[in-house]
């Protein structure tokens, strides 16, 4: 008993420690008094299964304990009959125990606390038809494998005092959630409660045994494995729905079972109750009583003058408008004569100019069939009781800090928000928009073109070929247009302005920035948030409210300013929601400008290159650069142009005589070698040749700057050249920028060693040694480190002894030349251990490094990547002094003669 006391104290002392819910202990004095109880309740439990250990057939049972007469647990628990014992209760005061069934001899056994997360999908079920209410479970609890059992007394008569007393709310009382071990009622699901109709699909499918497959379910896609069992299990809780999907493979056969627990029809949870609030009884009106209680009197008018009553006694969902809303419309259509509302009623609608009627109208707001808006998915059309038209739902998130609403999202019928939603009547369902809903007949393109002020996108998108897209009409074809006005287009450069209407330059790009695959509603922008979206060419574009200044033909007697949605901070949107049957218009006053719109004429102007750009120009050749697509640019900055010999020639030539650049064949060639195709980003460079305009061929090398890491290759050149600027976009095409003019290389390593007196003693050396066939080989890619003759004559009594000694010879010449390109952007500054080296042809290794200058092995590079067509040519201020490689003194024992070489090869 001390123990027992003991126990209940600390857990007594732990509990009131850590929870500030026990604020109603004001003195010591209640607190011992319940460690009593609790000691007390205690003692009697243990007393009952002290009288176990000599137990008899009558006095006790051996049972599997079940959830409401269910599956068994699989241990034995024996327990007292004995109705005398303290705290013993009828079974009618014990709230939580099973229902007895209809068809039960006895009663059903439910013990607190062991209930499941989730029913079996096994279990028995069945769905009341719509409007009846249920007189017992819809699931049955199964008859107790026991006859004569009583559950009645089994834990509550040892526990309730203490744990579901009103001292102790912790537990479930008192207004605060419980543990669930004790307060079954309160922490009970509520799609497990009463006035839950089920219902249950099931899907029966073959499986080839030997084929792996893809089952889908709800948070992603799950492989399945033609020969295995597979059971999956996926439930998704809504507001007013819980949905379980099972998946099982058995043997080649697939079964897919969907439960749907739900209210029944005239049964709902509060809205603003707790999570677990249960299905209570709702009362319900009929269709137009249920919407005039909504503030929709006028729209159930209209209905009934158009003679369409009997449409309310059908299973409906219909879309009314309030009061206000209904009456502003009905004025507007007054005032631009194309709906006559009756003044006193507003009731009778003439016809328009398109054959519109009240009637119509009513009809284009009624769907067949209930909806609820949690079985809606996003975009999906409503077939609406009007003949060819259809209301399209779209959902959006709300605000991070919304929290007005009874639902996490936001929804839209053909982009006019819905305000109130999910209001069951008697028959059907009625939702509120904030607005009327015209009839929507007419694709987007239409909606374009039935416009007077988008005649310059009509024609644009016509010559482009856009506008077959945007005809497109179907379940999965849904468009947003940002359409610009005449005077959006009035802004851009003339040339920019006529090379669109032609469909030439980056029309099809430019207008590919204005569109989106969703339907993107007004409603998904936030006041005070920055909305985002990705268009057709997978460019963001950012939405938010911006205060502007009205215009003078706005309203001055409000605000001089006004909340207006602007587009990446530059385009206003000056009329939103234009609805089409495949998605939305939204006309905006300023055409977006994006790189990969530019023609590469103007991106050349906006990154300053303004040298390459004047050749282009003085050669007549900007229409023919500015169509090219699929291109890769390599322009040199105008540094670059400055630096070289090459460069100096064309400034001079821009500056003296710019005449002469016209239909220049030289210049031409010049500006084709920087242009190669493909289209080639940074990330898809390899090592390899590409292909210029000009038919001649660019080097493309990489390089890493990682001491560590040297698989990481994070540098680019081109001929040597390096990329310092990259992956600009432009119509079609991607621009890098680089430190070098681009000249193709006119001769091979041996005619450029051969061509330049200054090497003479070294090429002596190579035709010595007999590798002019190695340099002169056009599948070669070599680098050659070549010291000037006067680096020789320094050294001339040694030059001539080598140039005797063939053995020396070849090694020495060998140790010059490498089997790969190593242009000077690829050498950088490195440090012990991190030391870098290349391997020769005779497999020495030469050391690389970088100072005020590059550095191989004792000699300085003094100039640079001079390109051939078979590899390049740096020139250095000394002779690569190498020592030769000493063997392993034994097997496994290397030469410590050059630790670098061995440790960091």
């Amino acid at each position: 008993m001390k123990s027992f006391r003991l126990i209940s104290l600390v857990l007594l002392v732990t509990i009131i420690g850590s929870s500030r819910c026990f604020d109603l202990f004001d003195d010591v004095d209640e607190s011992l008094r319940l460690t009593h109880q609790f000691d007390e309740d205690f003692g009697n439990w243990r007393k009952s299964f002290q009288k176990l250990k000599d137990p008899s057939p009558s006095s006790h049972h051996s049972i599997g304990l079940l959830e409401g007469g269910g599956s068994s647990f699989g241990f034995g628990w024996p327990f007292s009959n004995d109705r005398d014992e303290p705290h013993s209760r009828e079974p009618a005061e014990f709230p939580y125990a099973a229902a007895d069934s209809e068809d039960s001899e006895q009663p059903g056994l439910r013990v607190v606390g062991l209930e499941r997360d989730r029913e079996s999908l096994e279990s028995d079920s069945e769905s009341l038809p719509s409007g009846s209410n249920p007189e017992r479970p819809l699931i049955r609890p199964n008859k107790s494998p026991f006859p004569g059992l009583d559950a009645g007394s089994l834990f509550q008569s040892h526990f309730n005092n203490f744990f579901n007393g009103p001292e102790t709310s912790f537990f479930g009382g008192g207004g605060l959630p419980g543990f669930g071990f004790f307060d079954v009622n309160a922490n009970r699901p509520w799609w497990k409660g009463e006035n839950v109709c089920v219902e249950r699909e099931e899907q029966q499918e073959d499986v080839d045994g030997d084929e792996n497959t893809e089952i889908a379910v709800d948070g992603g896609n799950f492989q399945s494995f033609g020969f295995i069992n597979l059971n999956f299990e996926s439930c998704a809780e809504h507001k007013n729905k819980h949905v379980c999907k099972s998946v099982k493979n058995h043997n080649g056969q697939k079964s897919t079972v969907k439960v749907t627990r739900q209210c029944c029809h005239g049964y709902a949870r509060p809205r603003n109750g707790p999570p677990n609030a249960q299905c209570e009884k709702v009362d319900l009106y009929p269709m137009a009583e249920t919407a005039e209680r909504l503030g929709a009197k006028e729209f159930v008018a209209t209905l009934k003058k158009s003679g369409l009553e009997s449409l309310l006694e059908k299973d409906l969902t219909l879309f009314v408008t309030p009061d206000s809303a209904y009456t502003k419309f009905a004025e507007q259509m007054w005032e631009n004569n194309l709906v006559a509302f009756d003044a006193s009623g507003r009731a009778k609608r003439q016809a328009d100019a398109s054959g519109m009627t009240a009637r119509d109208l009513v009809l284009a707001h009624a769907v067949n069939g209930s909806y609820h808006i949690e079985d809606v998915s996003n975009e999906q059309l409503l077939k609406t009781e009007l003949a060819d038209t259809n209301i399209r739902i779209n959902i959006f998130p709300r605000a991070p800090t919304d929290r007005s609403g009874d639902h996490p999202y936001r929804y839209t019928a053909n982009c006019a928000p819905l305000v109130k939603l999910n209001r069951v009547a008697e028959k059907g369902i009625v939702h509120v928009v904030d607005r009327v809903l015209m009839p929507v007949r007419n694709n987007v393109m239409t909606v374009i073109r039935n416009r007077d002020d988008l005649t310059v996108l009509r024609t644009i998108l016509e010559k482009t070929g856009l506008d077959k897209t945007l005809e497109q009409v179907g379940d999965d074809k849904h468009f947003t247009v940002f359409a610009p006005n005449d005077d959006a287009f009035l802004k851009l450069d003339k040339d920019i302005r006529r090379k669109l209407k032609a469909g030439n330059g980056c029309a099809t790009n430019i207008l590919k920035n204005h569109i989106l695959d969703i339907t993107f509603c007004s409603l998904a922008a936030i006041n005070g948030v920055k909305t985002s979206t990705y268009n057709l060419l997978s460019e963001k574009l950012e939405f938010e409210y911006a205060s502007i200044a009205k215009t003078e033909t706005e309203d001055m007697t409000s605000d001089k300013k006004m909340q207006r949605l602007r587009i990446n901070g530059i385009a206003n949107i000056e009329e939103t929601d234009l609805m089409g049957t495949n998605g939305v218009v939204h006309i905006i006053d300023t055409v977006l400008p994006t790189d990969s719109g530019m023609p590469i004429s103007n991106a050349l102007a906006n990154r300053n290159l303004t040298i390459f750009k004047q050749l282009i120009d003085d050669a007549g050749l900007e229409d023919e650069f500015d169509s090219m697509t699929n291109r890769t640019f390599f322009i040199p900055s105008d540094k670059a142009f400055e630096q070289s010999e090459a460069g100096q020639y064309w400034i001079q030539q821009l500056k003296e005589h710019p005449e002469s650049l016209k239909d220049n064949a030289r210049l031409k060639e010049f500006l084709e070698y920087h242009v190669a195709e493909p289209l080639i980003k940074t990330c898809d460079l390899q090592e390899n040749m590409i292909k210029t305009a000009t038919g001649n061929e660019l080097r493309v090398n990489l390089y890493t700057t990682n001491p560590v890491f040297s698989n990481v290759l994070n540098r680019a050149t081109v001929n040597c050249a390096r990329l310092m600027h990259f992956d600009d976009e432009t119509c079609g095409s991607v621009v890098h920028e680089v430190d070098k003019v681009l000249e193709a290389p006119k001769s091979n390593l041996f005619d450029a060693l051969k061509t330049n007196p200054e090497y003479s003693m070294f090429l002596a050396l190579i035709e010595k040694a007999n590798l002019t066939d190695l340099l002169s080989a056009s599948n070669e890619s070599l680098t050659i480190f070549v010291p000037k003759n006067d680096v020789f004559l320094e050294v001339k009594e040694w030059y001539d002894q080598t140039m005797d000694n063939t053995e020396d010879l070849d090694y020495v010449i060998r140790s010059h030349i490498v089997p790969d390109v190593i242009c000077c952007a690829g050498i950088v500054q490195s440090n012990w251990p991190f030391i870098r080296t290349t391997e020769t042809i005779n497999q020495q290794r030469l050391k690389l490094n970088r100072d005020r200058r590059p550095q191989v092995q004792n000699a300085g590079v003094t100039k640079c990547d001079i390109v051939a067509k078979n590899g390049i040519i740096h020139e250095i201020n000394d002779v690569i002094s190498v020592q030769k490689k000493r063997r392993a003194d034994a097997e496994g024992f290397p030469s410590f003669a050059r630790p670098l070489t061995f440790f960091f090869k």
